[in-house]
């Protein structure tokens, strides 16, 4: 039996188990409704500091001629990205204590039947938009025929397979932001024995900035250069690869600052700790604009990315990338051209040599040759506008553009 299969039958289980809590949660929607008709109805996990949550909250923004409802399903770690979803035009929701807590898990059995509750009763036929939340897969059973339900991908993780797979059948678009996730999907499909006819349902859909500079402003490259990270940490952004990088540079007294920004304190070791200069979280907007402004080289390590924003931010205020060639960064990134790409993004050891090598040949470059890089990054950036983004989501939810 193919794992898709094994999917649809453990969701099979999953809502005999859940059906008289979906039923109760229905009830409860129907006896307490939202004070008001919505447009849209937004599924987001949460508002930590992030790439992908800028984004969410951009496309909330893109609709500001609907009535739009978000709902933040589990619990935020910062409140970084909190202030870009308010707008007079959507009203926001926690449901995080209901919908992530362990100890009264049934209740997001109740939730999954509220939420479809409501979206089920509006007068007129909403949207649903899902961005990658567990919880919002898990809703669309129970959300009638009809009501069209969208979801984006920010980056594709293998793991996260099991679960939107069970769900693929009740989402009439996902978005994806580069063309590699076409091929990536196109495999696991054929891998999991998902059918081939749900690649039709794919769409495109590049990110945007919500600000980008009208010029480009030349830099005085001295040594020693800053080289920085911004971002969390996780499995995804392999932050102890970083730091041997940097212990490495240090050990090899190589002319570089290093700069570090986040919610990882506790993930620094202690050689790390002492050497770098560490600047706590960040908010989103200016407080990050300022810390691109003030690097140089925009360092990363991620196992897997879309197209980051924290790589757009910096290539907008001049700083130059130094990233794995993972997903769709090569399809943006040209090594030596606009940034600088790491080639081994597998074996760990051969990446932190690999990479070590990249500073040393940046640290021989000429401020001549720093500015013609970070300038055709700047040059780059423009490509991912505001009224391109804007009018690809609406044309995609309303097939309108503003």
């Amino acid at each position: 039996m193919q794992k898709y299969q094994i999917f649809l039958f453990k969701r099979f289980v999953e809502e005999l188990i859940m059906k008289p809590f979906v039923f109760l949660g229905r009830m409860i929607a129907k006896l307490k409704p939202l004070d008001q008709s919505y447009d849209i109805f937004f599924i987001f996990p949460f508002y930590t500091i992030g790439g992908a949550e800028r984004i969410n909250a951009e496309i909330v923004k893109s609709f500001p001629d609907k009535k739009s409802i978000i709902f933040f399903t589990k619990k935020s770690a910062n409140n970084g990205m909190r202030h870009f979803f308010h707008n007079s035009f959507s009203t926001i929701h926690e449901i995080s204590r209901w919908t992530d807590c362990k100890w009264i898990y049934f209740m997001n059995f109740i939730y999954r039947g509220i939420i479809s509750g409501y979206i089920n009763n509006q007068k007129e036929t909403p949207i649903v938009f899902n961005g990658q939340s567990n919880f919002g897969y898990k809703v669309l059973p129970h959300i009638k025929k009809g009501i069209r339900k969208i979801e984006l991908i920010h980056a594709y993780d293998p793991v996260f397979t099991y679960v939107w797979a069970p769900f693929i059948s009740y989402i009439d678009s996902r978005i994806i932001i580069g063309d590699v996730f076409f091929e990536k999907f196109k495999k696991c499909y054929e891998q999991e024995g998902i059918p081939l006819n749900y690649l039709d349902r794919i769409v495109k859909i590049e990110y945007r900035l919500e600000y980008i500079p009208q010029s480009f402003t030349f830099r005085n490259y001295t040594y020693p250069l800053k080289v920085y990270y911004a971002g969390r940490g996780g499995r995804q952004k392999r932050l102890w690869i970083l730091f041997k990088i940097i212990e490495e540079s240090l050990n090899l007294k190589l002319p570089f600052e290093f700069h570090l920004a986040g919610s990882f304190e506790n993930e620094l070791t202690e050689q790390v700790k002492a050497n770098v200069i560490y600047h706590g979280e960040l908010n989103g907007g200016e407080e990050m604009y300022e810390f691109h402004k003030n690097g140089d080289i925009l360092l990363m390590t991620s196992a897997f990315e879309g197209f980051p924003i924290v790589i757009m931010e910096a290539m907008s205020w001049g700083a130059i990338p130094l990233v794995p060639a993972v997903d769709a960064i090569p399809e943006h990134i040209q090594d030596k051209v606009n940034g600088f790409l790491i080639d081994e993004t597998f074996d760990e050891e051969a990446m932190i040599k690999e990479t070590i090598g990249k500073l040393r040949n940046i640290s021989e470059l000429s401020s001549e040759k720093l500015n013609e890089v970070s300038n055709n990054a700047f040059e780059y950036i423009h490509r991912f506008s505001s009224e391109k983004f804007q009018n690809a989501y609406r044309k995609l939810f309303y097939n309108t553009e503003q």
